[in-house]
């Protein structure tokens, strides 16, 4: 698990899609969590969503932009109702 975890910080920090375009929404949101948990964060909408704007902001493609908006509307989809 620590590998599959430092897999995907060494994936995120060289801005590599490819390594979690293949996971779930729901994988790919608990590594975001596990990311904000592990660095000691507080865990609630707000750092969720700044992660994810993060994530969106390093984006080097389309499909990887959307798939962070996707996850962002996730989030932020009870309050919308």
């Amino acid at each position: 698990m620590r590998q599959q975890n430092h897999e995907f910080s060494l994936a995120k920090q060289n801005n590599s899609f490819s390594m979690i375009e293949n996971l779930s929404d729901d994988q790919l949101m608990g590594r975001l969590i596990v990311e904000l948990l592990e660095s000691g964060k507080s865990l609630n909408r707000k750092s969720i969503c700044a992660k994810l704007m993060n994530c969106i902001e390093l984006a080097e493609s389309d499909a990887e932009i959307k798939r962070y908006q996707d996850l962002m509307l996730m989030v932020l989809e009870r309050e919308l109702n």
